[in-house]
C-alpha cells in the first residue's frame, strides 16, 4: 500500500545578509555544516541522500559544478547533489523539488542550500548579469528588471488608483520591520517622504523602492521522517509553482501576478486551506509595488485593492495579516539564490514561536511567496505546525 509521506522542516542555517567577506566556498560550508549541527535530535551526514544548491549566475561565483562543491562539505559522496536555477525563484523550486523527491521516494532527507555571492562585482556589471532573467526581447533592447516592474507599477496606478505614497508605504513598513532582523542588510528607518525623494530608477521605481545587492547563505533540512530529528518540525502542508509569459509585454493583464496565483491556488488545495487562515506571510518584494501585486495573487485582497491593505495598516507588523516582518527582500536583502530559502526560514521560526522581536502571535498557518524576474516562475510555499 502506498504510504504518504509528510515533509517536514527539521533544521535551518541563516547567514547575515549584505556585503560579506566569505567567498562561495566558505559560505556553502557554514551553511551546510550550520543545518546539520542545529538538528535537535541530531542527524549524520550519511542519513542525507540529496544536496540541492539554489545559486542563480555561475559569472557571480565564477564556479561550474556547484552541486558537486557543496558535496565535498557534506562529507557523503553517496549523496547526490545538482544545482537549481530559476532566477529569483531558485530557492523556492530547489526546496518544491527536494519535497517532491523525497514523497516519491528517491530520497529521505535532503539539505537545500542556497548562496549567492554578488556584491564583489560593479553595480553595472551585476546588472548586466541579473537582466537575462527577462523575455529574449526585454534582453536585447536593455529594458531591466526595474523598466519592466515600472510599466507594471505605472499602468496599475492608472488602473486602479494607487499612487506613489502606496508603493512608498510598503518600503517604509519593511525597513521598519527589519530594525528587529539581525540578518538583514538595512537598519534604517525611511519616511515616505524619503522613498519619494529618492532617486528616479524607471518610474514611478526610485531607487528606495528597490532591494539591493546582496551576498549570503542559507539551508534547511527536509525529512519524510521529521520526527526522527526534532520534536517539533515545521511541515510543508502544500506548495504550488505557476507560470506565465516572460515577457511582460506579452501579458493579458501586466497588472496582475496570474503565475503566483496559479501557484497559490496549487498550494491552498494542497495544504486544504483557504488563503484567510493564513496568519503570517513572506512575499517576494525584490521591488517595492511587487508586495502589493502579492497581496492580490494570493487571495488577500481583491484584484486592484491590495494598495488599501498597506493604507489601513492591515499587513504591519501589528496588523491584521502581517506581511514581511523581516524586513522583505527591501530591507533584509536579496541574495537571490538564497532568498527564497530565507524567506522559508522566516516562516519556519514564526511557527515555532522562535522570531524573537519579530514574533507574530499564535501562528498555525504561514505562507511565502517567491517569484523569478517579474512573476513568469513562481513557487508557493504553505507552512504548519
Amino acid at each position: 500500500m502506498w504510504k504518504t509521506i509528510t515533509v517536514g522542516i527539521v533544521a535551518y542555517s541563516h547567514s547575515k545578509y549584505g556585503r560579506l567577506a566569505e567567498d562561495i566556498p566558505t559560505l556553502l560550508e557554514s551553511a551546510i555544516e550550520g543545518a546539520i549541527s542545529n538538528a535537535e535530535g541530531g542527524i549524520d551526514s550519511t542519513d542525507i541522500d540529496l544536496l540541492i544548491v539554489s545559486n542563480v549566475d555561475n559569472q557571480f561565483s565564477n564556479q561550474h559544478q556547484i552541486g558537486t562543491v557543496a558535496l565535498r562539505y557534506l562529507h557523503n559522496p553517496q549523496a547526490e547533489a545538482f544545482r537549481i536555477e530559476v532566477a529569483c525563484a531558485s530557492g523556492g523550486m530547489a526546496t518544491y523539488l527536494a519535497k517532491q523527491m523525497i514523497e516519491s521516494g528517491s530520497a529521505r532527507n535532503a539539505l537545500v542550500v542556497g548562496v549567492e555571492k554578488m556584491t564583489h562585482l560593479s553595480t553595472g556589471v551585476t546588472t548586466s548579469i541579473l537582466i537575462r532573467g527577462g523575455a529574449p526581447e526585454e534582453i536585447k533592447y536593455g529594458a531591466t528588471q526595474p523598466a519592466a516592474y515600472g510599466f507594471m507599477s505605472q499602468l496599475y496606478m492608472q488602473k486602479y488608483g494607487a499612487t506613489e505614497d502606496d508603493y512608498a508605504l510598503a518600503a517604509v513598513k519593511n525597513h521598519k520591520n527589519a530594525m528587529k532582523n539581525p540578518w538583514a542588510q538595512f537598519h534604517k528607518e525611511f519616511t515616505v517622504e524619503a522613498v519619494k525623494n529618492s532617486t528616479m530608477i524607471a518610474s514611478p521605481i526610485r531607487l528606495l523602492h528597490c532591494s539591493p545587492i546582496s551576498d549570503g547563505a542559507t539551508a534547511i533540512l527536509l525529512s519524510g521522517e521529521p520526527k526522527k530529528y526534532t520534536d517539533t518540525p515545521v511541515y510543508i502542508k502544500g506548495m504550488g509553482i505557476g507560470y506565465d509569459t516572460m515577457g511582460v509585454f506579452e501579458r493579458e493583464d501586466p497588472t496582475f501576478m496570474l503565475a503566483t496565483k496559479i501557484a497559490s491556488d496549487k498550494a491552498y488545495k494542497s495544504a486544504k486551506i483557504e488563503p484567510k487562515q493564513v496568519q503570517v506571510a513572506e512575499v517576494h518584494d525584490a521591488f517595492s509595488p511587487a508586495e502589493i501585486f502579492a497581496y492580490e495573487a494570493i487571495g488577500l485582497a481583491k484584484k486592484g485593492e491590495g494598495y488599501k491593505l498597506l493604507r489601513e495598516g492591515r499587513t504591519m507588523a501589528d496588523g491584521e495579516i502581517p506581511v514581511n516582518v523581516s524586513g522583505g527582500l527591501k530591507a533584509k536583502g536579496h541574495p537571490i539564490g538564497a532568498t527564497g530559502i530565507g524567506m522559508i526560514i522566516e516562516i519556519y521560526l514564526q511557527l515555532l514561536g522562535q522570531a524573537g522581536e519579530r514574533q507574530v502571535r499564535g501562528v498555525e498557518y504561514g505562507l511565502v511567496e517567491n517569484h523569478g524576474g517579474t512573476g513568469a516562475t513562481s513557487v508557493v510555499t504553505v507552512l504548519g505546525r
